[in-house]
């Protein structure tokens, strides 16, 4: 077992009494009574422990005020756990100490979680940002789409119907020439034909001989 170590009062009536768990005198003291490495997060276990143990070896100290202990001295030699409470006190710490690692881990990965999740609401948000504009620029199109094959739409009707109107011009101008101005202008471009070519002229009563008006094989000249 180590020696006794000799701390000042002030430090041990902490210890019994509680105070500052991260004064470093305290965790100097509860570190040598635990021989094992105390800091101000452990530092509460280790006093309960050690101050069991403490009282035990002086049960008038249990009832003795701060002030009372204190005017015990101004230092005050203290030794070591036995080696079955140091076991217990190590034991109990090196648990806390593997729960402490093992929450820090935790905190890390719901910190790195914490920051994959706002990464990804950050993309989706621009995704959905970048799908509305997609989605409002395919409306615009599907609105110019229609607005192009309405007026095609049109187009092809106005087509259509000049069209018949086209064919209904041809249809009445062919009726026309035919019943109006057909015999006419056969006699007219005939006559003016044979005037051209000098070709005889036809017409006028018909020949008893050949049954044809004015039979022009009967000129001399021809």
């Amino acid at each position: 077992m180590a020696e006794a170590k000799v701390f000042p009062m002030h430090t041990f009536v902490t210890c019994l009494k509680g105070g500052d768990a991260a004064d470093s005198g305290l965790l100097d003291m509860l570190s040598f009574l635990t021989q094992s490495q105390v800091d101000a997060e452990f530092a509460p276990i280790a006093a309960a422990l050690s101050k069991a143990w403490i009282y035990e070896q002086e049960p008038t100290l249990t009832k003795a005020t701060a002030g009372e202990v204190a005017d015990l001295g101004e230092k005050v030699a203290v030794k070591a756990l036995p080696e079955a409470a140091q076991a217990q006190a190590q034991a109990i710490m090196a648990k806390m100490a593997d729960l402490r690692a093992q929450n820090a881990a935790l905190v890390a990965q719901v910190a790195k979680l914490t920051a994959e999740k706002a990464a990804i609401a950050a993309d989706f948000a621009g995704a959905k940002s970048k799908l509305k504009d997609f989605e409002e620029q395919a409306a615009k199109g599907d609105v110019k789409l229609s607005v192009s094959a309405t007026k095609m739409d049109e187009h092809i009707k106005k087509l259509e119907q000049l069209m018949e109107e086209v064919a209904k011009v041809k249809a009445q101008g062919v009726v026309v020439a035919g019943v109006a101005g057909g015999g006419a202008a056969a006699d007219a471009g005939a006559a003016a034909g044979g005037e051209a070519t000098g070709a005889p002229v036809v017409g006028g009563e018909p020949d008893d001989g050949f049954g044809l008006g004015s039979n022009p094989f009967a000129d001399s000249t021809w």
